[in-house]
């Protein structure tokens, strides 16, 4: 089973089929004589036209009257010119438009321009067979072929290619066959010549040819190669790695000199673009290679000429501003200095709440550690309470960031003044916490004050908004007399402890107080 065979089992389209007029033009070319050809155009309506058409271009008929004779318009384009322009028509029945990253447009028109290359590598050599022409030109049409039959998938292999891989190599990723073999058994199904044929199979596989292939077909897919490789000087993204190649190529293979691989590579345009225009390819007009290195030259000298002017630019700025720069530098680094010394200043200054009028967090956790060095001396016990409010987000919720900062302001006038003076009462950093350090206070005492705020922040929240708001509060208490006085009294283990009764009642959900007393030396428990 063929492989064109297994492809056609994994879908139900058909294979594309030659246009009638292009099965003719090829067999005539392929399997007969001159003036078979001849005949064919003559005889051929849609040929006639064709070549009048061309014929009658400014370029060929010049001033002369216009050309109504279909013999008279093959003499004035002559046997060469003729056989492209009919071969080219080919293209204009096989063409499509796409939306895709798939380009018909750009695939024939380098088909054309092997076509073209073909035609003037043939004047280098004495003998050159015709069928290297149509060889040329149809060499890639196994990439019509796959992709009229899978184009999605074709376009995975497009984009495989762009990711660094040959076609050929992404083609048997995706189909397990690449594009050389589809053609050649493509056209073997018209029963054209076999080294016609084989041209097209193996053409991507110089020089590592099968043993069994004739040598003459070796030496035709060489020259297939080399075709190929000169055109991609024009079409490929490394122009100048391919012109290199091709220069070395044309030296070793076929003992080209300088002028002459010149030649070849500055007349392609002269060739194709007048088939480009008349066949409707005119996005792909080819510059002479030439012209495109003094273009490529052109514009790197642009550019150099931009940076030199640029960096000439900017070493005078340099010049002009370094003094400045430097007073600038030493200004901001005397700036900066003075700047840390005032925030230094604010923040041992700043202890206070600028909402509530309360101490805030940093003075709150820098006097406990105070009380409890003080507690420590002087063997006095003292108590801390951790206060949260339960579902206090939802006072944003309701009543929106305004009336929650009311509500803050509220709550902590009526907690400090049910409080005596020399209690530490703080507003933390989360909105919904209150901390209060009572100096020489038991665990009886801080429970009295304990339940007194319980019931002052349910009563506010009542009033206010006759709603439930009740306040989960951890007291716990620090006496120095049960504790080695060796042992300097942790404030993180502290507010760890505090921290984590809140949570307990959180889960509990009962209980509104929970009372913890400090009688043995605690640690940072490990995250």
């Amino acid at each position: 089973m063929g492989e064109i065979d297994k492809l056609l089992k994994l879908t139900q389209k058909s294979l594309i089929p030659l246009p009638r007029i292009g099965k003719e033009i090829l067999e005539t070319l392929l399997l007969k004589s001159e003036g078979e050809f001849i005949e064919l155009i003559t005889n051929d309506p849609e040929l006639s036209s064709l070549v009048l058409s061309m014929a009658n271009q400014p370029k060929y008929r010049k001033d002369n009257p216009p050309v109504e004779d279909v013999k008279l318009a093959l003499l004035i384009l002559g046997e060469d010119l003729t056989k492209i322009l009919v071969l080219g028509f080919i293209s204009t029945k096989l063409c499509k438009t796409t939306f895709n990253e798939f380009n018909f447009h750009l695939f024939w028109a380098r088909s054309l321009a092997n076509l073209c290359f073909s035609f003037l590598f043939a004047s280098q050599f004495e003998i050159y067979s015709s069928h290297l022409h149509v060889s040329s030109y149809l060499m890639d049409f196994g990439i019509i072929v796959l992709y009229s039959l899978f184009p999605e998938s074709y376009l995975k292999v497009l984009r495989l290619k762009k990711l660094g891989k040959t076609l050929c190599q992404a083609e048997k990723e995706v189909f397990g066959v690449d594009h050389a073999t589809i053609g050649g058994e493509y056209f073997e199904t018209y029963n054209f010549p076999r080294r016609f044929v084989l041209n097209i199979q193996y053409h991507h596989q110089f020089p590592d040819l099968p043993e069994e292939i004739p040598p003459e077909v070796f030496e035709d897919i060489k020259i297939l190669n080399f075709i190929n490789l000169g055109v991609g000087c024009y079409f490929s993204i490394n122009r100048e790695r391919k012109f290199k190649e091709f220069k070395s190529v044309a030296k070793t293979d076929f003992n080209l000199n300088n002028s002459q691989v010149e030649y070849l590579i500055e007349s392609l345009p002269e060739w194709v673009n007048p088939f480009y225009e008349f066949l409707g390819y005119k996005d792909f007009l080819l510059i002479p290679y030439s012209e495109w290195l003094k273009k490529i030259d052109k514009k790197i000298k642009k550019e150099i000429k931009k940076l030199e002017e640029q960096k000439k630019k900017e070493e005078t700025l340099i010049e002009i501003y370094q003094d400045k720069l430097a007073k600038i530098t030493r200004e901001k680094e005397a700036l900066l200095k003075e700047i840390e010394i005032l925030k230094k200043k604010l923040e041992e200054s700043s202890i206070l709440d600028p909402l509530t009028g309360l101490y805030n967090e940093g003075y709150f956790l820098k006097r406990l550690k105070e009380e409890l060095l003080r507690t420590k001396r002087y063997r006095r016990i003292v108590s801390i309470l951790l206060i949260e409010i339960d579902k206090f987000s939802q006072i944003m919720e309701f009543f929106g960031a305004e009336e929650e900062e009311n509500i803050i302001k509220v709550l902590a006038k009526n907690i400090s003044r049910n409080l005596r003076r020399v209690d530490i009462i703080a507003k933390l950093s989360k909105p919904e916490q209150f901390a209060i350090i009572l100096p020489e206070t038991p665990l009886s005492g801080a429970m009295v004050v304990a339940r007194k705020i319980l019931r002052i922040i349910e009563k506010t929240f009542h009033e206010k908004y006759n709603m439930v708001f009740s306040p989960y509060i951890v007291v716990v208490s620090y006496d120095p007399l049960k504790i080695d006085p060796k042992t300097d009294p942790q404030i993180e283990s502290i507010l760890n402890i505090l921290n984590k009764g809140i949570n307990f009642l959180k889960t509990r959900a009962q209980k509104k107080i929970l009372s913890l007393i400090i009688d043995k030396e605690v640690e940072i428990p490990e995250s």
